[in-house]
């Protein structure tokens, strides 16, 4: 009897421990941009779920690059709440980086090991 509760317990506590964490970059609506106000807050904008934004921007000069480069970028958005440091990483390295063609996009994915719900074939460039 004690060994087959144990073993429930088991099964129930590595089922709680093997569900996937949520990451704000596996949400097409979460991504960070920085305002236009004094304070350097960030908000939450729409992502690229479909909407086709131009991805057409020089290292540290996209909306999405917080602060204009990645170590601003990644305090205010652990700041923000939004994420942890390296999900932060993730998503600031891509944003701070240039990104002009479909081959910018996917090297930069790969490379910052960030996930987004969109894909670089279907989206607009310079």
């Amino acid at each position: 009897m004690q060994l087959a509760t144990a073993l429930i317990q088991g099964l129930l506590l590595s089922g709680a421990i093997a569900l996937p964490v949520s990451e704000p970059t596996n949400y097409p609506a979460d991504t960070i941009e920085a305002d236009n106000t004094t304070s350097g807050n960030l908000t939450v904008e729409g992502g690229l779920d479909g909407s086709h934004e131009k991805l057409c921007f020089e290292a540290n000069k996209s909306v999405r690059c917080a602060g204009g480069n990645v170590k601003n970028c990644v305090s205010k958005y652990t700041s923000s709440k939004i994420g942890n440091a390296k999900q932060g990483t993730s998503y600031c390295s891509f944003w701070c980086s240039k990104n002009k063609n479909i081959n910018d996009c996917k090297t930069n994915k790969k490379k910052f090991n960030y996930h987004p719900e969109f894909a670089c074939a279907d989206q607009d460039y310079c």
